[in-house]
């Protein structure tokens, strides 16, 4: 009889899953995103997967993105209630992961907007979505590429909607992970990935 292999590739940190009546789960995300080009990411924060030792931390992210000098996360205004994430399984036995998905809808097409459009459209990027809890999910990773589909709808009658949408999709091991470090946006500026909101500075800053 063939000896029984144990498997460590994650610890045996299953535990019940418990769903308290009355508790709300808001749909959706933030009408704000946060953006940066790979290329300015010096070092990633870590994410625990096998490493965990619960199973909240399991995709969860440790540490903070490290940019390059002088180098920030951008951010763009969203149209609210029409920003989508999604998730589903992809792979064979053995190498599943996950196909990760969102779509952002920007008002708008004008001069700035067909810009950014224009330079997703071959870019190398990490986005950083807010949920409407306030906790930030990160599309983007060391492994693989990250993919922008942008375009735009002009519209044609006056009620018709006037918008340009950037389809981003990447593989990754888990889905969206959460990321509750630091989105830098500007010198003075930091977005707690936690809470989703602007982090106070020192008073002697």
């Amino acid at each position: 009889m063939a000896e029984t292999v144990k498997c460590d590739a994650f610890a045996d940190i299953y535990k019940s899953l418990e769903y308290c009546t009355g508790k709300m789960s808001m749909p959706g995300t933030r009408p704000r995103a946060y953006f940066i080009p790979k290329k300015h990411i010096t070092t990633w924060p870590t994410l625990p997967m096998a490493n965990a030792t619960e199973m909240g931390k399991v995709a969860v992210y440790d540490g903070n993105f490290t940019l390059e000098a002088d180098k920030c996360f951008h951010y763009v205004d969203l149209v609210d209630g029409e920003n989508e994430p999604k998730s589903e399984q992809v792979g064979s036995f053995g190498s599943m992961h996950f196909s990760n998905a969102l779509t952002l809808v920007v008002p708008g097409t004008e001069e700035e907007a067909t810009g950014l459009a224009t330079m997703l459209n071959n870019e190398d990027v990490v986005f950083i979505y807010i949920q409407r809890n306030g906790k930030a999910r990160v599309m983007g990773n060391e492994m693989f590429r990250t993919s922008v589909k942008p375009s735009q709808s002009v519209g044609k009658a006056t009620s018709d909607s006037n918008n340009t949408t950037l389809e981003i999709t990447v593989e990754d091991v888990a889905p969206a992970p959460f990321y509750p470090g630091d989105i830098v946006i500007d010198s003075k500026v930091v977005i707690s990935g936690a809470t989703g909101k602007v982090k106070p500075t020192d008073s002697g800053s």
